[in-house]
């Protein structure tokens, strides 16, 4: 019986320090300006309503700019390139033969071009290029491919191997190695 009215007691007790605890908690949520705050609210309630003000700033009037040196020297280009006159196109050991009519795979970017499938054809290693027009070329070594006169120097059964020819006003014609590969299809 004892038990019972200590643990009625220890119940009591700590109902008791729960209550106190809550109390002194909220006593903590009082705030003394609340009062002016409701003031406040109360007087923007009770202004006219309307559109707010404006906020835009006036822009100045635009006018158009020429630029006026657009026949002057380039200055990516060295002075002694421009006391040459700048490097000609048609020139250069490794200038494209513009003569030659482009084959049709010429017309698309190498990027855009994937690398489908390889075969055997006659003893030579032959690829199946899908252009982005759908159709699906095959092709072998010397064929041209890509905007940058790219030829093909190499057909194996993962990847098909392009030297493009690019032009700069700096060097003039320089060679650079591209690839596609099967399991991409993307240009390296």
């Amino acid at each position: 019986m004892r038990r019972k009215q200590i643990a009625l007691l220890v119940v009591r007790g700590a109902a008791a320090i729960t209550l106190m605890a809550s109390t002194v908690m909220l006593a903590g949520c009082a705030d003394a300006d609340l009062p002016q705050l409701e003031r406040v609210l109360a007087d923007i309630r009770q202004s006219p309503g309307g559109q707010p003000p404006s906020m835009t700033v006036a822009m100045p009037e635009s006018r158009d700019l020429t630029y006026l040196y657009s026949d002057g020297r380039s200055p990516f280009l060295p002075p002694e390139a421009i006391a040459q006159g700048g490097l000609n196109r048609n020139e250069g050991a490794l200038a494209p033969d513009q003569q030659r009519t482009p084959e049709p795979l010429e017309q698309f970017p190498l990027q855009e071009l994937r690398l489908v499938g390889t075969m055997q054809m006659a003893g030579r290693q032959v690829a199946l290029v899908a252009s982005p027009d759908g159709n699906v070329t095959s092709v072998k070594e010397g064929n041209y491919m890509g905007t940058d006169y790219g030829r093909i120097a190499q057909v194996s059964a993962q990847e098909v191997r392009v030297i493009e020819r690019v032009f700069t006003q700096r060097e003039g014609w320089q060679e650079r190695q591209a690839s596609l590969v099967i399991n991409t299809g993307s240009a390296h």
